[in-house]
């Protein structure tokens, strides 16, 4: 089973989920906009990215909410 929370790299969740990456994008569009993905997206975790971009808790959880819905034809996902 994969788990998914805000210590897991932002790259993994494109990596193994590709359906994720509208959810992705939404989220961390700065980094797409800067072409930062590359620099950023591989090495910051969930919480990091977030942290970089100050992004409100309730917008947090939001993203999770979405992730958890693009992908959760896999049944063998876990996020919180």
């Amino acid at each position: 089973m994969v788990k998914i929370n805000e210590e897991t790299k932002v790259f993994h969740i494109l990596e193994e989920f590709p359906e994720s990456e509208p959810v992705v994008k939404k989220y961390f569009s700065y980094f797409y906009e800067h072409r930062l993905v590359d620099i950023a997206l591989k090495r910051l975790t969930i919480k990091g990215a977030f942290t970089v971009l100050n992004t409100p808790e309730e917008e947090q959880k939001e993203f999770f909410k979405e992730l958890k819905e693009a992908i959760s034809n896999k049944a063998s996902v876990n996020i919180p």
